[in-house]
């Protein structure tokens, strides 16, 4: 009920920003809690909680979030902490905590200090290399971590220096894992297209034998 309420609320900020002004700052930190208090096996709620914060860092009021980073830099708020045997859900909504917090980190890169800025450097420079995660989120951290530039650079002083090299590094290292991956991924592409071409030979002769009888 907690959760299709925050989604109702989500509508209402649209609707009616100029009513809503005055929650502008409670209703993040209520998401938070939501997030804290999540059975971590509940993903589908989990998942419901994301996307409603998706669609308010949509708003004007992701402003209120801005105060909640630190928290929400915590892979195991976003996807929950659990035993092993939840590994699979956790999994399957990281893509989705991944383009969530990525969402965040833009809008709010300007106001980073250079502690918030390397963590974030890390985190998404962790998900570059992630196999695991699909290619659009490691597209979306990309960026992300070039869109962080002009915040670091801005910093002058030498851990902004240094974080910027961390990038640098980042980046050459993706090419050179990329150099091994992309034939791979051509094989496993023309594969798929062979299968795919294979079946449909063998729908297309079993249409024939079934019309001839």
């Amino acid at each position: 009920a907690q959760v299709k309420t925050l989604s109702f609320l989500t509508y209402l900020l649209r609707a009616f920003a100029d009513f809503m002004r005055s929650y502008q700052e409670s209703i993040p930190k209520c998401v938070i809690q939501l997030l804290l208090t999540c059975p971590p096996e509940a993903a589908a709620i989990r998942k419901d909680i994301l996307v409603a914060t998706r669609h308010i860092l949509a708003t004007d009021f992701r402003v209120g979030f801005f105060s909640q980073v630190d928290v929400l830099l915590d892979e195991n708020v976003l996807v929950g902490a659990g035993p092993t045997s939840l590994r699979t859900s956790h999994e399957a909504l990281r893509p989705l905590a991944c383009s969530t917090l990525a969402d965040l980190v833009h809008h709010v890169r300007g106001e980073l200090g250079i502690k918030h800025l390397s963590r974030v450097v890390h985190l998404f420079s962790c998900h570059i290399h992630d196999a695991s995660l699909p290619l659009a989120i490691q597209i979306t951290s990309v960026r992300l971590l070039l869109n962080l530039v002009e915040a670091i650079f801005h910093k002058n002083d030498v851990e902004a220096r240094a974080l910027l090299v961390r990038i640098l590094h980042t980046l050459v290292f993706k090419f050179t894992t990329l150099k091994e991956q992309i034939p791979k991924l051509l094989v496993a592409r023309d594969e798929a297209a062979a299968a795919k071409e294979a079946d449909k030979t063998a729908r297309s002769q079993q249409v024939t034998r079934d019309g001839a009888r």
